[in-house]
């Protein structure tokens, strides 16, 4: 080998070398501006969130005092398989107006079960009092009102209603405040 020979390997050699240190100066790069961007990207997901929980609503839904005697003849009619309904009002608690609430309600003149608009009912207001229907969910009874964001983002808000039979009465768990997001064909209007 001559000395051109060795000059031109070595030569080779040192642009395999830098070409080397490049690529991996490339890759370290690339590699820091994908976690810059996932990072970037999990930032823009909680401001978002945190803009949408600045006008999220969230429906009470608070139980009305019932007569001893009524809540006996209720009491006792559930026992039968009867589940009525009970007077409640719902109260928005949230930090946003609710559009669109709406639960459902037994129609006194034919003692149909049906879902009922509320329409909006803005921060810190409350329907008058209306006869809510239990719900059969799975094996819970449960009160729910269904309402929308101002994004029209869906939610619910339920408690789980029990027979007291101690004091042959209802008993109202507290709520549920998850309030999730929930599909559209859950609750369509009747």
């Amino acid at each position: 080998m001559t000395a051109t020979d060795w000059v031109q390997a070595i030569a080779m050699v040192v642009l395999v070398g830098v070409t080397i240190f490049y690529a991996w100066q490339a890759k370290k790069a690339r590699d820091s501006a994908e976690a810059s961007a996932q990072a970037s990207k999990r930032m823009a997901e909680e401001m978002r969130n945190t803009r949408y929980d600045a006008f999220r609503p969230i429906i009470d839904i608070v139980e009305m005092k019932i007569e001893p005697v009524e809540l006996a003849k209720q009491a006792y009619g559930a026992r039968e398989g009867k589940f009525p309904e009970l007077p409640c009002i719902l109260r928005n608690i949230g930090v946003g107006p609710a559009i669109g609430v709406s639960s459902f309600i037994i129609v006194p003149s034919n003692a149909m079960r049906r879902s009922w608009d509320f329409g909006t009912i803005a921060v810190r207001e409350a329907t008058s009092e209306m006869r809510l229907s239990l719900e059969q969910t799975g094996d819970r009874m449960v009160l729910i009102a269904y309402y929308k964001d101002v994004y029209g983002r869906d939610f619910e808000s339920r408690r789980e209603v029990t027979l007291d039979k101690e004091r042959s009465g209802w008993k109202i768990h507290p709520l549920e405040t998850e309030a999730r997001k929930i599909a559209k064909e859950e609750h369509s209007s009747d």
